[in-house]
């Protein structure tokens, strides 16, 4: 079959979306589906070293998968309404780009953001075929618990959307049971909701050395290295991780280490140098190798999610620090999925957000207990072992197309 996955990030943009979304369309092609994907121009969450191309449209081949790129708008990301604004023409642009790729059997759709729904669900309809929604974060929930969306004609049109999508998608995935009974209660049916976990090539993400390279490159020496690797944008509350770090500033050993790029990372730098923190480190956005190289450099990893986030996602990080045999501290609303891998695993630690004086407090038992950090690791390796495989995740989409039949 003619498979056309959408979606705003694939690589070389380093996020889990354009990991999991790439995987997915390499594995698609070998289990012999012509695939295409249709994206966007990367300028963003990018390794320092990859070049950006400014053009207006794109096509190339990566792995066997046909590409094709689309330039996003000049505008800053910063302000809510402007990105809601960005996300609607991104989907209008995409829809007539993707009439004019061709006739394809089935469409699965990265969700955030939400309108990119609407183009899949027209698409499909457009060419006879089936539509997956795999829907990773919650929106407009998300943003309204944030802040970000306060309108109530906004909010209404918003929710319009997201019940139109759940109602008309063929297939809708998710990535944990609490998603699942969340996108029922908005309007999907039980019959067309599956859980699919997100996945980790576990031959690639896998335990090795603390004591590597990345770690000697960064001058890191023997130190304590507590590790967040990902976006800092709105949903994060990585403030949460300068408050930790103020109060274990007195151990010297031990180094937080933030790596990735987002609009707050140039305010989070500003604060950390005025707060003194001198056990902060910021560094690049890391190429997969060197994330992976991160993770294992790392004694605990963090996965902070914003109190004000209600919704039961389950940061997609999470699964790889696991997969590296890493122990995980993860703080976020109790809602939170997370809570319940973390404990199922038995691989870190969970707080509800905002427990500053707690999560430091699980910090230094790590770093004061001789091997307790190991054991924690290798429970998270197991559970990944057992739960997070990539064939077996990827296989369910190659099911939920041939339902579809067609050629």
């Amino acid at each position: 079959m003619r498979v056309l996955l959408i979606t705003v990030d694939y690589p070389p943009t380093v996020k889990s979306a354009a990991r999991l979304f790439s995987e997915l369309a390499e594995d698609l092609t070998e289990r012999g589906h012509r695939v295409s994907v249709l994206t966007s121009i990367p300028d963003r969450n990018l390794a320092e070293s990859t070049t950006r191309k400014q053009r207006l449209y794109g096509r190339e081949t990566l792995n066997g998968v046909r590409v094709h790129r689309v330039s996003g708008l000049p505008i800053g990301r910063n302000i809510p309404i402007v990105r809601g604004l960005e996300q609607f023409i991104t989907a209008f642009v995409y829809l007539l780009i993707g009439v004019f790729i061709g006739r394809h059997q089935a469409v699965i759709v990265y969700s955030p953001p939400l309108p990119l729904g609407l183009t899949g669900y027209a698409l499909a309809r457009i060419w006879g075929g089936r539509v997956i929604v795999n829907v990773q974060d919650l929106y407009p929930q998300t943003v309204i618990d944030l802040g970000l969306l306060k309108s109530r004609a906004l909010k209404a049109v918003a929710h319009w959307m997201e019940r139109f999508v759940y109602r008309h998608a063929d297939a809708i995935t998710v990535h944990s049971e609490g998603n699942l009974q969340y996108v029922v209660r908005r309007g999907a049916s039980a019959e067309t909701v599956r859980v699919v976990h997100n996945w980790v090539d576990l031959d690639e993400v896998s335990p090795g050395p603390r004591d590597n390279q990345w770690r000697r490159d960064h001058n890191l020496d023997d130190t304590f290295v507590v590790s967040f690797a990902g976006t800092m944008g709105f949903a994060q509350g990585l403030e949460d991780i300068l408050h930790i770090a103020h109060r274990l500033k007195e151990h010297e050993d031990i180094v937080f280490v933030m790596a990735g790029d987002g609009i707050f990372r140039q305010d989070l730098q500003d604060q950390a140098e005025a707060k003194g923190l001198t056990n902060v480190r910021f560094v690049p956005t890391q190429p997969p190798k060197e994330y992976v190289e991160l993770l294992r450099a790392s004694d605990v990893c963090l996965v902070p999610l914003s109190k004000d986030l209600k919704t039961p996602v389950v940061p997609g990080k999470l699964q790889s620090i696991m997969a590296a045999g890493r122990p995980a501290i993860c703080w976020a609303d109790p809602a939170s999925d997370a809570r319940r891998l973390i404990a199922d695993a038995n691989c870190g630690s969970f707080f509800p957000a905002g427990r500053h004086d707690h999560i430091a407090q699980a910090i230094l038992e790590l770093y004061r207990a001789n091997g307790m950090a190991a054991e924690k690791g290798r429970n998270g390796r197991d559970y990944a072992e057992a739960h997070f495989g990539r064939e077996g995740s990827t296989r369910i989409y190659d099911e939920l197309i041939a339902l579809g039949g067609g050629d």
